[in-house]
């Protein structure tokens, strides 16, 4: 087990990592509130099957943690659930898509004019330039709420703030704002959306639901680094394959055909190390951190912080400022220290997420 920082809560947040013949998985757990944390995973090779001795391990690390839940995306093949399943472990989804409440989906057009109604801000409702927005309406005894997303494919938007509007919660009644992002959540994750993104000025509405913070973190003039990783070539063309298919969680050949995407795009440079990767993507005089990462079996070794230096490197002379979207808080505390700050901020909820519980929280 790693610490590595102080949360929020006041508690230590810290990562488990698991290695065994068979391979290595790495968790790490971020408190939440009392009894409950949020798990971040990681796992190599993509088809990781934990033996009974890294079970046994890794249910132990686990149980001698303060939680009484732990949230958790897993794998496409269903890592954690069957390996905490088989010992004694209760597994089910976060959230229960089940809706206790009678909603009918409707359009912004379907909100009545009462002068009475208000926003999540406690404003009249403007609805000019809504009408792609999807919502449903919830009915709470005498009264209805409405609450409406933009939808982004696999993710729904509900953010109020900045100037284009991508959702809207209205009621007479602030109370039932809550119960209108209580049934939307649960209506997205029906739907089987995989993310609902809320703008933070929303995050009181849906706290039950234990949303993550998403940062946008910006640099402005990257400089160059020294650094020990190499541009994506033919040599190395094999492990990027593999870390790809780890990070992404997907088979050998969608793999390779993601990056043959990248390599068909100037745009987007590949650089690893052994045992990880960085991918930048120039937008003009921007630089976007694409994705970073370590493989669970080489954390701990300093790999983040190189492919970091390396990103800057490639980036710097070519653009005025760069930006990277994080959730993990101990990838902010790297960005930070490289010069990045958090300008925006919103609140993710995984809606595919697991909810484990320990035997003897059973």
């Amino acid at each position: 087990m790693e610490a590595v920082q102080e949360s929020a809560t006041g508690q230590r947040d810290d990562a488990i990592v698991v290695k065994g013949n068979e391979g290595a998985l790495s968790l790490e757990l971020m408190p939440l509130r009392e009894g409950v944390a949020r798990a971040f995973i990681r796992f190599s090779p993509r088809n990781l099957k934990l033996s009974g001795h890294s079970v046994k391990r890794l249910s132990d690390e686990l149980c001698a943690r303060p939680y009484s839940k732990i949230l958790v995306q897993d794998s496409k093949h269903n890592l954690l659930a069957r390996s905490l399943g088989s010992s004694g472990w209760k597994v089910g989804a976060a959230i229960d898509p089940n809706m206790n409440k009678r909603c009918a989906l409707v359009t912004t057009y379907d909100i009545p004019i009462d002068e009475h109604l208000r926003d999540s801000n406690g404003a009249v409702p403007n609805i000019s330039g809504t009408s792609e927005l999807n919502g449903i309406r919830v009915d709470i005894s005498e009264r209805k709420a409405w609450a409406f997303y933009t939808d982004d494919g696999e993710t729904a938007r509900v953010v109020s703030e900045g100037p284009r509007k991508q959702g809207l919660m209205v009621a007479k009644e602030t109370d039932d704002l809550f119960e209108a992002g209580d049934c939307l959540v649960r209506f997205l994750a029906a739907s089987r959306k995989s993310w609902a993104v809320f703008s933070t000025d929303l995050g009181r509405f849906i706290r039950k639901f234990d949303p993550t913070t998403m940062w946008r973190m910006v640099l402005e003039r990257p400089v160059a680094y020294e650094h020990r990783c190499e541009a994506l070539s033919s040599r190395n063309r094999s492990q990027a394959v593999k870390l790809f298919s780890e990070y992404y969680d997907e088979s050998t050949m969608q793999s390779m055909f993601r990056m043959r995407r990248f390599r068909t795009d100037r745009n987007y440079s590949i650089h690893l190390i052994q045992g990880g990767f960085v991918i930048t993507r120039l937008e003009g005089d921007t630089g976007l951190i694409f994705d970073i990462y370590v493989t669970p079996s080489r954390q701990g070794e300093g790999l983040g912080t190189e492919l970091m230096r390396c990103a800057l490197t490639d980036l710097a002379g070519k653009v005025s400022s760069c930006y990277l979207h994080t959730s993990y808080p101990r990838a902010k505390h790297l960005y930070e220290k490289f010069g990045f700050r958090a300008v925006y901020s919103q609140l993710g909820i995984r809606l595919d997420e697991l909810a484990l519980e320990p035997p003897s929280a059973k």
